[in-house]
């Protein structure tokens, strides 16, 4: 088995890269830059909540379309698409980490938003999320949520305006 390159992971669905997702992405980027590591974006090929809400979520993007994004606006290649299923749905979030990110994917800094969650009922969150990373010794930001006009900058306002026209 070959040892992945280690990495500076932004993690996220990304969905309509929008500037809150940039602020991940250039952490990510930065702080690759400093500790030699090689950029990258985590995300899934799927919503989610598709798994177990009654209706999908209409997605601003594809898959495609939110790697040719990531590549063209923020300049990193390295985008893992992990397919999400009922075993990544149920997955203990200290697994998420450790045994995926860390073991797997090489992550040696990770970047994620205040309001992230992640892992078996989004147990996963960024303070203990931080905690993991401190005793796994590797780096990790928080970036805080951005607000335009008292707004959420997040893909969920952005479906609301698009449904609405």
């Amino acid at each position: 088995m070959t040892t992945p390159p280690y990495r500076s992971i932004a993690l996220g669905f990304f969905d309509g890269i929008h500037r809150g997702h940039g602020m991940l992405m250039q952490r990510a980027k930065e702080r690759a830059n400093e500790l030699h590591l090689s950029p990258a974006v985590f995300t899934f090929d799927r919503h989610p909540s598709d798994l177990y809400a009654d209706t999908p979520v209409q997605l601003i993007n594809s898959a495609q379309d939110r790697a040719d994004l990531i590549h063209r606006l923020y300049g990193i290649e390295d985008v893992i698409f992990s397919h999400f299923d009922e075993a990544m749905m149920r997955m203990p979030w200290e697994d998420f980490i450790r045994k995926m990110l860390y073991q797997e994917y090489g992550a040696r800094h990770l970047v994620c938003g205040e309001d992230f969650h992640f892992g078996y009922r989004g147990e996963g969150d960024p303070i203990r999320l931080q905690a993991l990373c401190e005793d796994l010794g590797i780096h990790c930001d928080v970036i805080p949520l951005m607000e335009i006009d008292g707004i959420k900058v997040g893909s969920t306002y952005i479906r609301t305006l698009l449904a609405a026209g």
